[in-house]
């Protein structure tokens, strides 16, 4: 899944709003989310401008799957849809353990430019009062690619609004074998670090529906060349589950 930012509906879903709610009896959920973003950045590098970032996700006891996709509406750039599934194990009260697999499907690219990628991945995350530290690592076939991700969050509850404050913190590296394999040289490597930090406010509309507003902020070690080495944006968006 794309934002394990994962974002899509989990964006808010770890929030105290959400975890003062009664649980549903039925063992399936499902919950779509509509973000816009002023910028879409993905592990430290820009990929579009202002862009449009629906989701659904269905969860059946501990698997789940969803689509996510990225509609940009800025001009002449292309657009992104990636499909996941993944199960989720609690392995005790504090520790969680995720695998998941993703296809990355980029409908609109050009000659030479990488029109699809496969990704599997692997993780934990670990709860202590409050606290939520994960890790995860990634593999990406067609680009033969490592992604390490480290994470730590805290939601702030702010009970006279009823709402919270979610903070979130990452730091990331990626080593890719070929970064570019529909192009005519194949066998592009690629390296860089990156880190980033993500602030969210969201409010409880009813049972079923959460806006959320956040702000965003990524960094990269300055690599590929052609990528920002900072970037700060803004997201508002609407989650709704049942």
């Amino acid at each position: 899944m794309k934002k394990v930012a994962i974002l899509l509906a989990s964006l808010v879903a770890g929030s105290a709003m959400f975890a003062q709610s009664s649980e549903p009896s039925s063992s399936y959920k499902v919950s779509a989310d509509f973000t816009y973003a002023n910028d879409y950045v993905f592990r430290g590098i820009k990929q579009a401008g202002n862009s449009f970032q629906p989701s659904i996700e269905v969860t059946v006891d501990d698997f789940y799957v969803g689509f996510w996709t990225n509609q940009p509406i800025t001009k002449h750039q292309n657009n992104e849809l990636d499909i996941y599934a993944g199960y989720k194990q609690q392995i005790t009260d504090n520790l969680q353990l995720d695998v998941i697999a993703t296809y990355y499907w980029y409908p609109e690219a050009g000659d030479y430019e990488t029109g699809k990628t496969y990704e599997a991945g692997v993780g934990a995350t670990y709860n202590f009062h409050g606290i939520s530290a994960s890790v995860y690592g990634y593999y990406d076939f067609r680009l033969e690619a490592t992604t390490l991700q480290a994470s730590a969050g805290y939601s702030f509850p702010i009970e006279p609004l009823g709402t919270s404050l979610d903070f979130n913190v990452y730091l990331g590296t990626v080593s890719a074998r070929d970064a570019a394999p529909d192009a005519l040289a194949t066998g592009q490597k690629e390296a860089y670090n990156y880190y980033g930090a993500d602030l969210t406010l969201p409010y409880r509309l009813n049972d079923n529906a959460i806006v959320h507003a956040g702000l965003h902020y990524a960094s990269n070690d300055g690599e590929p060349v052609w990528a920002d080495d900072n970037k700060l944006w803004f997201t508002l968006g609407l989650t709704i589950g049942f």
